[in-house]
């Protein structure tokens, strides 16, 4: 009867991402479908890159402004009415 060898992996070691045999859906694009039914907005196929450019943009932006550090004593800013 033959043994098994474990293999052991260092921590933190990264293992190569597998491999699948059918391109992935973008999650960008299932996110402009699903939004759009919801509010049953009709996003036609000649407007989709576009929706997706500015998407990609303002998730840039929101993250840039995520990582900002913010102590714990910060308030936050008073409402003003005209």
């Amino acid at each position: 009867m033959a043994r098994k060898t474990k293999t052991k992996t260092k921590p933190g070691a990264k293992h190569a991402p597998v491999k699948s045999k059918t391109p992935a859906a973008d999650p960008l694009d299932a996110y402009i479908a699903a939004a759009a039914k919801a509010f049953d907005l009709p996003v036609t196929a000649q407007y989709r890159p576009g929706v997706k450019m500015n998407l990609v943009v303002t998730l840039r932006m929101a993250s840039i402004v995520a990582a900002f550090p913010l102590p714990d004593e910060a308030e936050p800013a008073p409402v003003f009415r005209a």
